[in-house]
């Protein structure tokens, strides 16, 4: 095909554009804003004064520390994951000293990325990037919603946050 053929003729022709992303509608309409004095909050990314991207010191250091660490290796991780990260991230949702991790009744893995590999039921919080459900869906899992976010206060739902956590299906 060249540059010039007409798109119907494309492998690409049936696939239905996807809705525009509410939130990445922000940054169009900061984009189109002529004040001097606005601020981008639409996505959650540092700028400096000059609006360009900002890396915070501690991540460079973090980097560094990584590239530089002759330990480090570039093999493939197995089938469930890195087994310290896997061990920390148990002690970190269920505590350390919690009967769960006490008494060896918790098991992780580490996913592929964060959509690559999920094949069950999943809670996203609402309100959510626009994409992320389409892309849960898409994969073929179910999708559930819990409530973070009061738009009221604009500040945290706890009360919807524990009924819609309290409500979730454990899989067992």
């Amino acid at each position: 095909m060249t540059a010039s053929s007409d798109h119907a003729n494309s492998v690409f022709a049936s696939v239905v554009q996807a809705p525009e992303d509410p939130i990445l509608g922000v940054t169009v309409a900061y984009n189109k804003d002529p004040s001097p004095d606005k601020l981008n909050l639409g996505v959650g990314a540092y700028r400096t004064e000059e609006g360009k991207p900002l890396v915070l010191n501690v991540v460079r250091k973090a980097e560094q520390l990584l590239v530089n660490d002759p330990s480090r290796v570039k093999e493939y991780l197995p089938i469930t994951g890195l087994a310290d990260f896997n061990k920390l991230s148990a002690k970190l949702i269920f505590c350390a000293d919690s009967p769960e991790i006490q008494e060896n009744r918790v098991t992780t893995v580490q996913c592929l990325s964060g959509t690559g590999s999920l094949r069950h039921t999943i809670y996203i919080l609402q309100p959510t990037w626009g994409n992320h459900p389409e892309v849960f869906n898409s994969a073929g899992l179910s999708v559930k919603t819990y409530r973070y976010h009061s738009p009221n206060t604009r500040g945290l739902d706890l009360q919807g946050l524990l009924e819609d956590l309290g409500s979730a299906q454990l899989v067992q």
